[in-house]
């Protein structure tokens, strides 16, 4: 990373004609606002009103700690009464927000719970209009917490300038850094975001922050200052907690991406220890057991994170695991709802707005072996944001795919322009090298990545074991 500074971010055939070119739609909420009455004398009070509230929508399935739905419940409940008393408490409003954030997290149910929080964060911007310190600090807070869930819905330009404001609002609040480095992250401006992670550090060194150095250090190619970060970060966490499994289940990621599988294995293990049962530590653990070819347990692992959270990387995963066996009835079925998935999130069932691009594109090209729809969607992801690394390495993979290399040198140019050692990225580098007349350097770049990982898993991995002999 420059200069030494420290810090990052805490982040997938023909049945697929119907899916073709998913350059997203924009919705509206399904919820209104309500107005009040502001100003003049006071009226009697009105029996209590708890119709302002948005429903918390109902779990489908178990999730989460023991008692931990139950607990969320009864904060629910708690904060519905205390606004049916007072409809203009935004403290209380700002609370009840973050119930639903949380249980998007927990559950993978983000379209009707974000669709909620915003109705709330657009009543509290309502009510937060006095430039008087303590509704700023509050405003300040309802910016960010739309930033987050635009940055969810991966509408990042939007949320860039929703952080923006609430730094200018509140500057001693650490997370306002925060939403400020993944936004800049996710449109590739990465020199901001390590200055705004190096103020969110300073501000608050805790999980959110360490998470947030270790994920530019991995972008900045120093791997083993990620995995310290992201170790730090777990530890400064509560063991069992979301927050906590999700970073370690990223400091497992980062073992993995470096071809350590054991210590990978490892974390996801610890993961379910302290947190049973949680979706992304089952489905990366049914990755990472798929890679080692004990396909009977990784096809479990991943069933079993399915059926919590049927999320599209996990039904792309499965669809690995199917394909090493041969499995191809299983394999399409499970290329089919990976697809389905992703138009979901896309359309937004619940009136949401969803951007996925990149994640569709990525789709397109190793499953629906569709290289025409993900160019067009690769290139929709590049309108708005061209400097990121992983558009970047997209492009790259699909014009490769396509048969242009001179094309795809160029974006992968720049998909390696800030030094990252991703092994992918490296195999790729070394495929178009060798492509267009540079060999011995491709065979020697393609050799680097799979020595440093010889368990990847991409579109590309076959003819880099074909051009080295392996």
């Amino acid at each position: 990373m420059p200069g030494g500074a420290a810090v990052t971010r805490p982040n997938p055939h023909s049945t697929m004609k119907a899916l073709h070119t998913l350059l997203i739609l924009g919705a509206s909420t399904f919820f209104t606002a309500c107005t009040d009455l502001q100003g003049g004398d006071k009226l009697a009070a009105p029996p209590p009103n708890t119709s302002l509230v948005p429903a918390l929508p109902p779990r489908t399935v178990a999730i989460g700690l023991p008692g931990e739905a139950e607990q969320l419940q009864a904060s629910f409940e708690k904060l519905k009464q205390k606004l049916a008393k007072d409809p203009n408490d935004t403290k209380t409003w700002l609370k009840l927000c973050e119930v639903f954030i949380t249980e998007a997290r927990i559950t993978g149910n983000y379209g009707p719970n974000h669709d909620a929080a915003l109705v709330i964060l657009d009543r509290v911007l309502s009510l937060t209009t006095k430039k008087e310190p303590a509704v700023m600090e509050l405003r300040s807070e309802a910016l960010t917490l739309k930033a987050v869930i635009r940055l969810s819905q991966h509408n990042f330009s939007e949320a860039l300038a929703l952080g923006e404001e609430a730094v200018v609002l509140d500057p001693h609040r650490a997370f306002n850094y925060g939403v400020l480095v993944d936004a800049n992250v996710e449109l590739g401006h990465y020199a901001k975001a390590v200055e705004m992670s190096d103020k969110m550090v300073s501000t608050r060194p805790d999980l959110r922050s360490y998470s947030r150095v270790s994920y530019l250090r991995e972008i900045y190619g120093n791997v083993e200052g990620a995995i310290d970060a992201m170790d730090m970060a777990v530890k400064a966490g509560y063991p069992g907690s979301e927050e906590t499994s999700w970073c370690r289940v990223q400091l497992g990621g980062l073992h993995e991406r470096n071809g350590d599988i054991a210590s990978a294995e490892k974390q996801y293990r610890q993961a379910l220890a302290e947190r049973p049962d949680y979706p992304f530590a089952l489905a990366a653990l049914g990755r990472v057991t798929g890679k080692m070819k004990n396909y009977t347990e990784a096809e479990k692992y991943l069933g079993s994170a399915i059926a919590l959270m049927p999320d599209a990387a996990f039904y792309q995963e499965l669809a690995r695991v199917y394909a090493a066996q041969s499995k191809t009835e299983l394999y399409d079925e499970a290329v089919l709802n990976a697809g389905r998935a992703l138009a979901g999130l896309a359309k937004g069932g619940e009136g949401h707005n969803h951007q996925v691009g990149l994640e569709m594109a990525r789709y397109q090209l190793e499953f629906a072996k569709d290289l025409d729809n993900a160019l067009i969607n690769a290139e929709h992801e590049a309108t708005h944001r061209a400097d990121n690394n992983d558009v970047n390495l997209a492009l790259a993979a699909i014009h490769y795919a396509k048969g242009d290399a001179p094309t795809a040198a160029g974006f992968i140019a720049r998909a390696k322009s800030t030094g990252s050692k991703d092994t992918y990225m490296l195999c790729l580098e070394g495929l178009i090298l060798a492509k267009n007349g540079e060999v011995a350097k491709g065979k020697a770049l393609v050799a680097e990545s799979l020595k440093r990982d010889p368990y990847q898993n991409h579109p590309f991995v076959q003819e880099a074991r074909r051009m080295i002999g392996s």
